[in-house]
C-alpha cells in the first residue's frame, strides 16, 4: 500500500479556527495519512501553540527552517515527509473525507507524478458577490469555469490540495523558494512553476486534475473585495512573469493564453446578456491588472540575464536520450562520467570517449575501509535531513555520518532525532563558530580509516563514498577531489554562479603535485564540499586551519589552503569526475555577492598566512606575474564577453581587499 504524508503550511494565529478543522479534516479521511506535518513559517507563537495542540501519534509539528515564506515551508514539510506520497493541503481548507483516496487512486500508474484536486469555495455570505463571475474564482484560490470537469491531465495543479510523488521533488529540489506568497505579499505560481519544471525534466510525466478530490476553501471577508481582486491580479502578473524567467515563456503561459481566448470572452458577454456589467468589469480589471503586473515584473531585471536551465542527469546506458531547447545535463553511462551537454545532439561526442574514461578509472579495491563522513553545519536542518538520507541510500557496507552541530546553543532536537533513527548516524556538538573547527572536531572523533567531507546543501551520488574509496587505494595518494555539479539552475543567481567558474573542475582525471604554477589557482585541487582524505593523513597536517573558513571573519579558503600544505609537503591530490556530488547553490543575488564576497576574503587571508611559511613569499613573488589572471579563475580575455554581471568580479575583489584585516582580526580574537 502506498504510504502518503500530508503537509499543511500555517504562518498566522489568525487562521487558528481554519488549522484546526483543517487538521481534523485529515484525521476524518478514510484513507488514514502515514502522518501529518504541520509546518509553522517562522512565527515563534504559534509554533508553540501547534505544538501543544496538535503533537500526537500521527501528526508532527514543526518550523520552517528555510526561506520565510510558502515555498520555503512546503519544501520543509516535503524534506520531513516519509511517505511516498507527499499531499499538501492549506491551512484555510477542510478536506472532503473521500480526499486523499481519490487523491492517491491514480498513483498506481507510475507515469503519475502530480495530482491536484478541487477547491469548492466557502464564501463569508451566502454565496459569491455578483460582480465576481466563477471564471475568477482562482483569485481566492478555489476551482474556476475553465478547468476541466472530468479527470484530466493538465500543465499544472492549484496548491491548495495537491499532491506529488516525493522522488520528484527530491530530484527537483522541491518548489522554488524565489517565487510563492509570503506573509506581506499575495504572490502565488509556486506549484505552476513546480508543475512545468516537472513535465520538462522527467520524461513522460503525468499531472492530473481530479475534480472529486475536494476540499472546502474558506474564503476570507477580505478577499471578497474589488481592491483584493486588482492586487492578486497585479501579483498574479508578476508571479508569472517570475515563473516564465524559470521555465520560459511558452510554458509558463500556454494555458493562461487558451484561457484569455476562449474563456473570458465567454464569460464577458454571459455577464453583459444577464444584466451584470460589474461582473463584466471585474473580467476586464483582473485582465488588465495581470498583464500590467507580468510587464512590470518582466521589465524588472534584463530577461538575456534571467534566463534559467534545466539542470539534470541522463545515462546513456539506459538507452537514447533527448531533450529540447538547452539544458544544464551531466551525460553519464552507469557509473563513469563523460561530460556535460546543452543540447541532446552533444551526446554522441561525449559517448566517444567512453573508453578512455573507463581505462582511465581505477578499479575499486577487493576489502573496503571504514568510511567516516563528517558533515559540519550551522544551517538548516532540512538540508541536513537530504544530506544524510543520500550519504546512507549509497549503500556503501561500512559507514559512518558524523553530522556536528556547529551552533553554540545546540545539539539541535532535529539533528538529535536523526541520529536516534539510524544507528550509522552520529550527532556532536562544537559551540564555537568555525566550520574548520567543526570539521576537525568530526575527524577526531571520526572511526573510519578514510575520511569524507561534504556540505549540508548537497545531495550525493549513491556511487560517490565507492568512487573515493578507489582512487585513495592508489599509491601516493593522500586526498580525493571530486566532481560538484549545480543541484539546480533555478534563479538568475544560479545561473551566474556557474557561468562564474561554479565548483566544477572538469570531466577529465587530474594528477596534482608540488608546482608552482598551481599556488595561485588551487581551486583547480577540487572544492572541500567534495574530498576524501586517508584520515592518518589528514591528522598528520593538524587538519583544517580554524582561522580560516566559514563562521569566523576570513568565510572560507580552509579547504584551499589545506590542498597546499598538503602538495608542499610532497602529498598528492587526485581529482576524479566520478566521485559526484550535486550542490544548492545560491538562490539569490544578495547571497551570491556575500558568498563572493567571502572567497575573496579568505582566498587574501590563506596567501597571507602561506607567505609566513618558510619560503612561501618566495613562491608567492614568482607565480604572481603569471598566476594573477588565474587568480578569479576567469582569462582576462573571457571577462568582457562573461555571461554574469560585473558586481560578481566586484564582490569578490573587494573581499580580497578586506582578506589582511580580517586575518588580523582573527588572529587577536
Amino acid at each position: 500500500m502506498t504510504e502518503v504524508s500530508v503537509v499543511i503550511c500555517c504562518y498566522t494565529e489568525d487562521r487558528w479556527a481554519d488549522l484546526t478543522a483543517s487538521v481534523a479534516s485529515v484525521a476524518a479521511q478514510t484513507e488514514v495519512p502515514a502522518e501529518l506535518i504541520v509546518v509553522v513559517d517562522h512565527n515563534p507563537a504559534l509554533l508553540q501553540r501547534a505544538t501543544e495542540a496538535f503533537t500526537g501519534d500521527a501528526v508532527r509539528v514543526i518550523g520552517n527552517d528555510r526561506t520565510a515564506g510558502l515555498s520555503g515551508a512546503r519544501n520543509s514539510g516535503y524534506l520531513a515527509a516519509k511517505g511516498e506520497i507527499v499531499a499538501f493541503l492549506d491551512d484555510d481548507a477542510a478536506a472532503d473525507p473521500w480526499w486523499l483516496a481519490e487523491t492517491l487512486a491514480p498513483y498506481g500508474d507510475p507515469d503519475v507524478a502530480a495530482v491536484g484536486g478541487r477547491a469548492i469555495p466557502v464564501w463569508p455570505g451566502a454565496a459569491a458577490p455578483p460582480w465576481l463571475p466563477p471564471e475568477l474564482h482562482w483569485i481566492v484560490g478555489c476551482g474556476y469555469t475553465g478547468q476541466p470537469v472530468e479527470p484530466a491531465e493538465v500543465r499544472n495543479i492549484m496548491g491548495c490540495a495537491m499532491s506529488f510523488r516525493r522522488e520528484h521533488l527530491e530530484r527537483l529540489g522541491g518548489f522554488a523558494e524565489s517565487v510563492g506568497r509570503t506573509a506581506a505579499l499575495p504572490l502565488g505560481c509556486e506549484e505552476t512553476e513546480l508543475c512545468i519544471r516537472l513535465r520538462q525534466r522527467v520524461l513522460g510525466a503525468k499531472v492530473l486534475l481530479l475534480p472529486h478530490a475536494t476540499v472546502r476553501h474558506r474564503v476570507s471577508d477580505d478577499r471578497t473585495r474589488r481592491r483584493y481582486v486588482r492586487q492578486r491580479s497585479w501579483a498574479e502578473g508578476l508571479s508569472k512573469a517570475a515563473v516564465s524567467r524559470l521555465v520560459g515563456a511558452q510554458d509558463a503561459l500556454s494555458t493562461e493564453r487558451s484561457y484569455l481566448r476562449s474563456v473570458l470572452p465567454k464569460a464577458v458577454f454571459r455577464e453583459l446578456r444577464g444584466g451584470n456589467p460589474a461582473g463584466a468589469l471585474s473580467v476586464f480589471v483582473a485582465t488588465a491588472a495581470a498583464g500590467a503586473g507580468y510587464v512590470r515584473g518582466r521589465a524588472r531585471t534584463p530577461v538575456t540575464e534571467l534566463d534559467a536551465v534545466p539542470a539534470y542527469t541522463v545515462d546513456i546506458a539506459d538507452g537514447p536520450s533527448t531533450w529540447d531547447g538547452e539544458a544544464d545535463v551531466l551525460v553519464r553511462s552507469g557509473g563513469v562520467v563523460l561530460g556535460a551537454a546543452r543540447r541532446s545532439e552533444e551526446i554522441s561526442t561525449l559517448a566517444g570517449s567512453l573508453s578512455d574514461q573507463v581505462r582511465d578509472r581505477p578499479p575499486r579495491p577487493p576489502v573496503l575501509p571504514r568510511v567516516s563522513v563528517v558533515l559540519a553545519t550551522a544551517g538548516k536542518p532540512s538540508d541536513v535531513r537530504r544530506c544524510v538520507a543520500s550519504v546512507l541510500a549509497t549503500g556503501y557496507p561500512d559507514l559512518e555520518v558524523l553530522v556536528v552541530d556547529n551552533v553554540p546553543a545546540g545539539p539541535r532536537e532535529e539533528l538529535l532525532a536523526l541520529a536516534a533513527a539510524d544507528d550509522r548516524v552520529r550527532c556532536l556538538h562544537e559551540p564555537v563558530p568555525g566550520a574548520s573547527r567543526a570539521r576537525n572536531l568530526g575527524a577526531r572523533e571520526a572511526t573510519g580509516t578514510v575520511l569524507a567531507f561534504t556540505d549540508d546543501d548537497t545531495v550525493v551520488d549513491p556511487a560517490w563514498p565507492a568512487e573515493l574509496v578507489a582512487e585513495l587505494a592508489q599509491p601516493g595518494t593522500s586526498c580525493v577531489t571530486g566532481l560538484v555539479a549545480p543541484l539546480c539552475l533555478d534563479t538568475p543567481a544560479q545561473v551566474w554562479f556557474e557561468a562564474f567558474g561554479g565548483f566544477g573542475k572538469g570531466y577529465r582525471r587530474q594528477v596534482f603535485t608540488e608546482d608552482p604554477r598551481n599556488l595561485l589557482s588551487p581551486g583547480r585541487f577540487g572544492s572541500g564540499n567534495n574530498m576524501a582524505w586517508h584520515r592518518d593523513a589528514f591528522l598528520a597536517l593538524g587538519g583544517f586551519d580554524e582561522r580560516l573558513g566559514p563562521g569566523r571573519r576570513t568565510h572560507s579558503g580552509e579547504d584551499l589552503d589545506l590542498y597546499l600544505r598538503l602538495v608542499r609537503s610532497g602529498g598528492r591530490i587526485v581529482y576524479t569526475p566520478h566521485a559526484l556530488v550535486r550542490h544548492e547553490h545560491r538562490a539569490t543575488e544578495a547571497d551570491l555577492l556575500r558568498q563572493l564576497r567571502g572567497y575573496g576574503t579568505g582566498l587574501a587571508a590563506l596567501y597571507l598566512l602561506h607567505a609566513r611559511r618558510r619560503g612561501g613569499l618566495r613562491e608567492l613573488a614568482a607565480a604572481l606575474p603569471r598566476g594573477l589572471p588565474a587568480l578569479f579563475g576567469r582569462r582576462p580575455a573571457e571577462a568582457s564577453a562573461s555571461p554574469f554581471p560585473r558586481r560578481l568580479v566586484i564582490a569578490q575583489v573587494r573581499g580580497t581587499l578586506s582578506g589582511p584585516l580580517a586575518l588580523v582580526r582573527e588572529r587577536t580574537r
